[in-house]
């Protein structure tokens, strides 16, 4: 009893040591417990990967050639250890025949692209940047031919706005990642629209996934890096200090939109008639068939361009890979513009809403257009800046036009491996079953 009430004494005498002990005791049984959660979790989508390496190749039949474009800087240098770990031994676990490339400056995945041969599939590891360079070039390459090879997205990037659309963001970026791998071996996939950008000059055009921000809300986005030494309160004063200087911040324009169309007699294109050769005596040509007869359909709206002046603090042009397609959303951008008398308090308010990924409840002017011009209206001596999938590019006028269906993206049809395997293998683990870490 002395020693326990010893015991007792000692830790009300030394009560800041032993709550700071206790503190960073529970961070790491918390840490620790993660860690082997993780492990059980890559080991759940090894077992899945291997059924498919299990499965024979016909007589005369390749494995699947995959190129993956690495990009080692992502994630602050993370993102060559987490594909490693997380998405490489799936794939090689599953018999794909993969091949790693390496990128060492801005603009590398462009240019393989635009020469890339003897592929299957394409699968990029790394962020919107790295994504938009590789869609980028392989479009360029095929020019207005609809793109027939997939490409598959490893979330390992700082920004993931097309993964986000396509495999959803739970707790667990290990999940997030492995799903991302399967749906590449399983080999679903769905064509997404992309976003035409023609800019100003030579070689100043680029293809979007998500789409075209611009206005105060990007440019408080931006500065944010320079809060680090507010440590976690620097995400709140992102929206905070810009509210401090000229207000309100609006951006100006001139926007010249065309409705969208799904489809009509004055825009349908037939397909081309088939020329005729000896040998279709013998065996018909094949000949597309519309699914839908145009010709008797008619939108006095199409080709129809209207005018107008622009002025807002947040300009958005986004795409609809992120809806269901329907009548009414398919073949059209959506461009979403702010008011421009937006209180401090409202944009303060907004930006914390947009921080945790929630929509705004401002109100919000919104169209959906098939093609738009923007003519940004600059003060002179003064810098701007448009992000477009949450890259940095210098504002200048632009033409912008829908491509619908261009790309195929590799997509998972459902969840993997759910969180009853997981629990599974949680009970599987106490009878000293071994675990891939």
């Amino acid at each position: 009893m002395a020693a326990i009430g010893n015991f007792f004494k000692t830790i009300r005498n030394n009560w800041k040591k032993t709550v700071f002990f206790t503190g960073v005791g529970a961070y790491g049984v918390k840490f620790l417990n993660n860690k082997y959660e993780e492990s059980l979790i890559r080991r759940a989508y090894c077992l899945e990967a291997q059924k498919y390496g299990n499965e024979p190749l016909k007589t005369g039949e390749r494995a699947r050639r995959v190129t993956v474009f690495l990009n080692p800087a992502a994630s602050g240098g993370k993102a060559k250890a987490l594909f490693e770990k997380n998405a490489a031994p799936l794939l090689h676990m599953a018999g794909l025949d993969v091949t790693v490339v390496k990128t060492e400056y801005e603009g590398q995945a462009k240019q393989y692209m635009e020469v890339l041969d003897d592929t299957d599939a394409v699968i990029v590891a790394g962020g919107d940047g790295t994504l938009s360079e590789v869609v980028t070039g392989l479009l360029r390459r095929f020019g207005d031919e609809k793109c027939r090879l997939p490409i598959g997205i490893v979330p390992v990037g700082a920004t993931n706005s097309l993964a986000k659309i396509l495999f959803g963001k739970g707790e667990s970026d290990v999940r997030w990642m492995a799903d991302a791998a399967m749906s590449v071996i399983k080999g679903t996939t769905r064509d997404v629209d992309v976003l035409f950008i023609k800019g100003e000059g030579e070689g100043r055009n680029v293809y979007a996934l998500s789409g075209i921000e611009w206005g105060a809300y990007n440019d408080a986005e931006q500065a944010k890096k320079r809060y680090w030494y507010f440590g976690p309160l620097k995400h709140r004063l992102t929206y905070v200090l810009p509210s401090m200087g000229q207000w309100p911040p609006v951006i100006n324009a001139n926007l010249a939109f065309s409705p969208p169309c799904q489809g009509c007699s004055r825009c349908y294109t037939p397909p081309p008639k088939v020329t005729w050769k000896w040998w279709h005596i013998f065996l018909q040509p094949h000949r597309e068939v519309p699914q839908k007869d145009y010709s008797k359909v008619d939108n006095p709206e199409c080709g129809k361009w209207y005018s107008n002046d622009v002025s807002t603090v947040q300009f958005v042009a986004q795409i609809n890979n992120n809806l269901p397609a329907n009548e009414e959303t398919a073949g059209s951008a959506v461009i979403r513009t702010w008011p421009s008398d937006i209180s401090k308090k409202d944009f303060i308010k907004d930006g914390w809403r947009r921080m945790k990924g929630e929509e705004s409840d401002l109100p919000i002017e919104t169209r959906s257009v098939g093609e738009f011009s923007l003519q940004p209206h600059i003060p002179e001596g003064k810098e701007a800046w448009f992000t477009i999938d949450n890259e940095l590019y210098e504002a200048m006028p632009i033409s912008v036009k829908l491509l619908r269906d261009k790309i195929r993206i590799f997509s998972p049809p459902r969840a993997l491996v759910t969180d009853t395997n997981t629990q599974q293998f949680l009970q599987d683990s106490q009878q000293n079953v071994p675990i891939v870490a």
